[in-house]
This record gives structure tokens, sequence and C-alpha cells, in this order.
């Protein structure tokens, strides 16, 4: 028969007016609000991580394939289209998406406004998704035979130039050789807007054949290759697969590569959960060492009267591990439903704003990932079980007779 366990069950369901009571709730609320604290701090940390991850991708990729070149200009030698290395890059595992890029700076002219661009011209393999969600006006660009005069532009630009769907405006371009620009005529098919505010005031996305023909390329040139993978995590790996399959003359350049501050500064925020994990754990530490303190200094008579009965100090304190890990596991639980559901309300209402042209969002992103919320549980399960017996310890030096005079 397990003694502590019946005796803890007891104690825990005695009705009494314990003057500890209020010190042991508010110790359980602070264990449930750290819970609730590092849950939601990995939520958002973990959110905005991916949210702005996947807008610099949305623009660039996961890596980019160009001719190996020490030219780091806009302008740039182009490389043939369907080679036998490109080709192969479809079976390597965990690659979404191959399709080629053609890429040019030019000036936009509408009415009296003019406004640098890089243009970005694709085909009709081009992974859309990023601007399909992004998309405030009109239509994605679509593909025939015949070449689209389409192009899609951000809406901090159209807002700049003062263009709509439909408008029609002329884009001028610096060619080699030439004293005059050459311009080209478009209408807007689809306004969009990424929040990534560098990228949305500089690129714009047209029919690549229209930047071919301008450079007098055929259809057998390209400014590159962009590639989309499945899984972010596998971009390392992927990467040594990519550089061991294509041939010499090309080189391929990652995203954290290209985009290296911006990686960079979201890797830092890493370091901020990393500050609000030990603080908050160290919180739910004091407090269930709390817990167990004041349980054994109220209960001192009933420790006396049991040591004189000839219990060990074993028994007595794996009565009180267990009433308080009881009350850990209570807080754990409070805080969970707390810090999920805070959680899940933001994911569903975005009822926190933020101010998209600082932090490239317009809402606090909450992500839920099961590796953080199992993680935060056993961790602060583990440590805290672990603490638990130092103040335990307590017990083995209560001396019967004293106890029993205690008051």
């Amino acid at each position: 028969m397990n003694y502590s366990r019946i005796i803890a069950n007891r104690l825990l369901s005695k009705k009494s007016d314990s003057i500890a009571k209020p010190v042991i709730r508010v110790s359980v609320f602070s264990i449930a609000i750290s819970i609730m604290v590092m849950l939601v701090a990995f939520a958002i940390i973990r959110g905005f991580q991916h949210e702005v991850r996947e807008k610099i991708i949305g623009f660039g990729s996961h890596i980019q394939i160009r001719p190996f070149n020490t030219n780091n200009s806009l302008e740039q030698p182009p490389m043939q289209v369907n080679r036998d290395d490109l080709q192969a890059l479809n079976s390597i595992e965990g690659i979404k998406a191959v399709f080629p890029f053609v890429e040019k700076g030019g000036l936009i002219k509408a009415d009296s406004s003019v406004n640098g661009v890089v243009l970005k011209g694709i085909d009709k393999n081009f992974d859309f998704s990023f601007l399909s969600k992004n998309l405030k006006e009109g239509k994605i660009l679509t593909f025939s035979d015949t070449i689209n005069n389409g192009i899609l532009i951000s809406q901090k630009l159209a807002s700049t130039l003062g263009l709509g769907v439909d408008s029609p405006l002329r884009i001028y371009f610096i060619m080699p050789n030439e004293m005059q620009p050459r311009g080209r005529k478009f209408t807007v098919s689809g306004i969009f807007n990424s929040g990534m505010a560098e990228f949305d005031k500089i690129y714009a996305v047209c029919d690549m054949r229209q930047l071919q023909k301008l450079n007098k390329w055929g259809d057998s040139l390209a400014s590159g290759y962009e590639i989309l993978i499945n899984n972010f995590d596998d971009l390392p790996r992927i990467m040594s697969d990519v550089n061991n399959t294509i041939y010499y003359d090309l080189r391929a350049t990652d995203i954290k590569t290209s985009q290296y501050q911006l990686f960079s500064w979201l890797d830092l925020l890493d370091t901020n959960v990393l500050i609000i994990l030990i603080l908050m754990t160290i919180v739910a530490v004091i407090n269930i060492i709390s817990i167990i303190l004041v349980l054994i200094l109220e209960r001192i008579p009933f420790i006396g009267l049991f040591k004189a009965l000839g219990s060990g100090n074993s028994l007595i304190r794996n009565i009180f591990i267990r009433i308080t890990m009881r009350l850990l596991l209570n807080g754990i639980i409070i805080g969970n439903v707390l810090g999920l559901g805070l959680i899940f309300i933001q994911q569903q209402f975005h009822l926190f704003p933020l101010n998209e042209e600082m932090y490239y969002l317009d809402h606090i992103p909450a992500l839920l990932q099961w590796d953080y919320i199992l993680g935060v549980n056993v961790g602060v399960f583990a440590i805290s079980f672990l603490a638990i017996f130092i103040p335990a310890l307590v017990i083995r030096n209560i001396n019967p007779s004293l106890a029993l005079q205690h008051k």
C-alpha cells in the first residue's frame, strides 16, 4: 500500500482555513503565468521568424543559380536554359520547384512621376503562391503563346505613381551601347503588398519574354534560375546537393547568404526567447520551492507526530513531494490553458496589431508547434521536480519533540 499517496490525497482534500492557502494559490498562479509567458513568447518569435522569412523568400526564393561571375551588378551575363544539370535539379529530394527568371533595372514613368524599379521576368512555371497571398487588387499574370503586357506592382509603388489596376505605364531601360533609353509599355495587371517596404518599393513582376525580347536573348537565355524547397530546415543539405549537381560555370547562392543581415536579425530573436525562458523558469522554481517550504513550516507538528510514531524521513518527504507535485501540475495545466488559448485567439482574430512599416507585419503572429509546447512543459516540470528535493531535506533536521511543541 502506498501510504505517502493516501496521506497526501487526504491532506489535499482536507478543508481548512490555513493561512498558507493564499501564499500557495499565488505561487501556483505564478507558475501558471510563467508557463503562459514562455508559450506565448515561443509562439510569437517562431511566428514572426516564419512570416518574415516567407516574405524574404517570396522575393528571392530559397536558392538562386546564376552564371559564375565576379560582376555583382544587376546586369550580368545570361545563362542557357534547359541545361542538363538544371534539369537534374528536379530529382533532388526536398526541392519543390525550379524555374528561370530575368532581372533588369528600369525607370517607371507615369504622368509626371518617375521611379526606379527592378523588373523581374517570370514564366508559367513560377510559383505564384506568395504573390497570390499578398495580392490586394487585380489578378495574377496569365501565360499563353503571346507575350503578356501585364505587370504586377506593389501598393507602395502604385500609391507613389498614382496607378491602379489597368493603368498604363511606360518603363525605360538603359541599353548597352545605346545613347537613348528604350521604352516599353505595360498595363497594371495586379497590385500586391508584402509589407516588406525595402522590396515592395523596387520590385515589379512581368512576363519574362518581355525582357528576353528587350535584351535580344530569344527564348534560350535567362538571368538565372530559382529553387524553392519544401522544408527550410533542409536548406543546408539541399544547397550541398545543388552545388554537387550544377556545372562549374554556375554559382548557387542560398537566401541566408544573399539576405544575411535580415536573417542575422531574425536569429537574434532566439536570444530574447532564451532570456525569457531562463527568467520564467527561475520564477517557476522559486515558486515551487516556496510552496513546499510553506507546506513544511505549516505542518511541523504533523511531521513531529509522524516521526514520533516511527515514520522515516523518506515517507514524510514523499508526502510533501506528492502534494507539491500536484500543485505544480495544476499550475502547468492552468498555464497551458491560458497560453494556448491566447495563442489560438490571436491566430484567429489578430487582436494585437503591429506597425507594418517597422515590423513587416500588420499583426503579432503566433505559430503553434508541438516541439516547443512539449519542451516548455517537460523542461519546467523536470527542473521543478529536481528543485523540490532541496527544501525537502529540511524534514530530516526536524526534531520530533520540538516539533510537537510547535505552535
